[in-house]
């Protein structure tokens, strides 16, 4: 009985744009196409190859997503716990709440992998936010964050 071999990553990559060659869609041309720049010995740098470099002064695009979650965290929490209060106000009290907790009790609660308080706490939300972006926000940013609601 043959035992298959183990591939190596490059082997493994090359098989993935070969799969990925026959996928009809798109981005998955795109991926092929990028992967085979790699493998080709234009770049020795994968990210370069699929165009994820970032332009110098630009955010990259895993901060990009960490904080769209933090201020899709912040919005939810304004309109939840703070719904009466006009945007300024909202985002004054925000960040009052934001500031006094990072400065207690996220001391703590940083280093737990759960949320120790129950969904409908506002120390939930602010748990949540400071999960996301580990530094309380100011009232300034918490207020152009809830203009592009």
């Amino acid at each position: 009985m043959n035992e298959p071999h183990a591939s190596s990553p490059i082997e493994d990559v090359i098989n993935l744009v070969e799969h990925l060659d026959g996928v009809q869609e798109r981005w998955a041309r795109n991926i092929a196409a990028g992967l085979n720049r790699f493998l080709s010995g234009e770049t020795d740098d994968v990210a370069a190859a699929l165009d994820l470099k970032v332009a110098r002064g630009k955010r990259g695009w895993r901060g990009l997503s960490v904080f769209a979650a933090r201020d899709t965290a912040i919005r939810e929490a304004a309109a939840k716990f703070f719904p009466a209060l006009k945007t300024s106000q909202q985002a004054e009290a925000l960040a009052v709440a934001l500031q006094r907790y990072a400065t207690s009790a996220w001391c703590i609660d940083r280093q737990k992998q759960e949320c120790p308080y129950k969904a409908g706490d506002l120390r939930a939300a602010l748990w949540l936010i400071l999960t996301r972006v580990d530094y309380a926000v100011a009232a300034r940013r918490i207020r152009k964050i809830l203009a592009t609601r």
